[in-house]
């Protein structure tokens, strides 16, 4: 059983919520982004998906992990948290591939703290962009890490109830239950199929990887907006005063040269088709060795945001 809701009252919903929450939804500027928003009025729904992944309001792109004074360590206190509104299953998906790595594997308390605290209500697609492979991974749809998810059914959405807190958030005067489950499915031109992604494991070699890196600007635009990359430095600012300063933690990416440089000045990926070939088997292979899913969630956002670009689909299947 779920609820559902009239599409003349989401609005009134998501004023609601902007009166109790930061709201954290998709605007569109000059491109479509998530912001913080202060009104319904300034929310859009007409897109396939943002340039920018949420992955932000997790892992953030600069943060301040500690700061120190005389001996003395302070750790910032958390924020109060968001809803994030809006969100589409492939982000969702993303989310809980970076849980694998921040909860998981080795707890981290910040991103653990604002897993905690930030409330997803999310939106399913209706059409596929051009440069969508959700398809291929089963990312087009999603059964958990949300705690409202809401599908277009005839003039609302369907809600599914997705955790305790998604039933604190369902107003009783806007949302009637039902029973009519809604699924909508989606169609990807771009696909990776599974026997495709196989053959990396045996095309290390090929001649490919350096005709597409050829074209590669080492840019990072392909990680940067990828809602899966959690690649950071950490490193300590100190004050001009003595004794005293801070210890941050920001956004990197294994498709810079000086990722892996070490003492010395020896770079372990000097040539680009190293860390081209690197962020494609980490996606599609070492992840899935490890924690048997596929890193990638097939939004796309590689091939949209790469100025030449580079084709992760297109590469799989040449080789």
């Amino acid at each position: 059983m779920g609820y559902f809701i009239k599409k003349r009252d989401l609005l009134r919903f998501l004023d609601n919520l902007i009166a109790k929450h930061d709201i954290i939804a998709p605007v569109k500027r000059d491109i479509v982004r998530y912001e913080r928003i202060t009104s319904s009025k300034d929310l859009t729904l007409d897109f396939v998906n943002s340039i920018y992944p949420v992955k932000e309001y997790f892992l953030p792109v600069k943060e301040t992990l500690f700061t120190f004074k005389d001996g003395k360590i302070t750790v910032p206190h958390p924020d109060k948290g968001v809803v994030l509104f809006a969100i589409r299953p492939c982000d969702i998906n993303a989310i809980l591939r970076m849980d694998k790595l921040f909860l998981d594997e080795c707890p981290d308390p910040y991103y653990a703290l604002r897993r905690e605290h930030n409330l997803i209500i999310g939106m399913s697609c209706t059409k596929a962009g051009e440069n969508c492979m959700c398809e291929s991974f089963g990312t087009d749809k999603v059964s958990e890490g949300y705690d409202l998810l809401l599908t277009p059914s005839g003039d609302g959405y369907y809600a599914d109830v997705g955790s305790e807190r998604g039933i604190k958030l369902i107003d009783k005067k806007l949302f009637k239950e039902t029973d009519n489950v809604q699924n909508v499915n989606v169609h990807c031109e771009k696909k990776i199929p599974e026997e495709q992604v196989a053959k990396l494991k045996t095309s290390f070699n090929s001649s490919i990887w350096n005709e597409e890196a050829d074209k590669c600007l080492s840019c990072s635009a392909c990680t940067m907006t990828c809602p899966t990359c959690g690649c950071f430095r950490v490193y300590d600012s100190p004050d001009v005063k003595p004794r005293s300063g801070c210890r941050l933690r920001e956004w990197t990416s294994c498709q810079l040269r000086n990722f892996t440089v070490v003492a010395g000045g020896h770079s372990f990926r000097d040539d680009r088709a190293m860390r081209l070939k690197n962020r494609i088997y980490h996606q599609l292979v070492y992840f899935k060795d490890k924690f048997d899913i596929q890193m990638c969630v097939g939004c796309g956002r590689c091939i949209t945001n790469c100025p030449p670009k580079i084709d992760m689909s297109k590469i799989v299947n040449q080789l």
